[in-house]
Parts: C-alpha cells; structure tokens; sequence
C-alpha cells in the first residue's frame, strides 16, 4: 500500500469518528436539556407543595363548597330542555298521562333532576301557557300532546 491510499484511508477513518463524535454530543446535550427539564419540574412541584401548605385549611374547605356549590346550580336543567323532553314524553304515549307518570319518566328514564312540585306547581302551568310547545291539559292532574 503506498503513502497516497493510506492518508486516504486515515482521512475516512477520521470523517467517521468526528461523525460519531457529533452525534455523541448531540445526543449528551438532549440528555442534558432532559434532566434540567426534570429539575425544573421538579423544583416547581416542591414550589407548589410549599405554597399549598401556607394555605389555610378553612380557606381550603371554602373553595370546595363554593364549588360543590357551583356544580350544584350547573345541575341544574333549563325549562327548554325539561318542556321539550316533556312535549316528547306525552308524543310518544299518545294517551294522557298522570303528573306523577310524567314525573316519574323525567327522573327515571331521562336523569333529569327535577322536583316533584316544582314540576306541577311551575313547569307544567308555564307548558300550558307557552304557544312553542304543544302540551295542554286533558283534566285534572293529565296532561296531553296537542296536536295542531
């Protein structure tokens, strides 16, 4: 082997450890960037663990029935869903049906959370006197679907 082929050789030699040595240090550097991410992360979650501890316990049990409080009202249903739901009900059946038969569809077949004399003393007066949903009164404590 003459001089020429071995410099060759030493120079591929060479390109492929700096090669190698590039992807080396790429790869300790995403390492790095990885492990002061973790100590960050770290270091937050201790900061919030910290702060929660000055926090006082009534303030604590404030907050959550303030929001048990929230979520309360957000169980709320509208009338516009009870009253159509209702308008499906009394379609469906096509005979009249009792306050009590209606009330007890609401809350059993369709989860809505509503009180009995809310529904009779409220709901159902505001159906019959609302033109948009088509229910009236058949008699005393039935209610029907109108058909128009």
């Amino acid at each position: 082997m003459d001089k020429f082929d071995e410099k060759e050789l030493i120079y591929r030699q060479m390109d492929l450890l700096m090669e190698e040595r590039r992807e080396l240090t790429k790869s300790y550097n995403e390492l790095k960037d990885r492990l002061r991410n973790l100590d960050v992360e770290q270091d937050l979650d201790y900061s919030i663990k910290k702060n929660i501890s000055k926090i006082p316990k009534s303030d604590i049990e404030n907050q959550k029935y303030l929001l048990a409080k929230k979520e309360g009202i957000k169980q709320n249903q509208s009338y516009q869903k009870i009253s159509l739901t209702i308008a499906s009900i009394l379609k469906e059946a096509g005979v009249p049906l009792s306050n009590k038969e209606i009330y007890r569809i609401l809350t059993e077949e369709h989860q809505l959370k509503i009180s009995y004399p809310n529904l009779t003393s409220n709901i159902l007066p505001r159906i019959k006197e609302d033109s948009s949903i088509h229910v009236e009164r058949a008699y005393r404590g039935y209610w029907h679907y109108r058909l128009t």
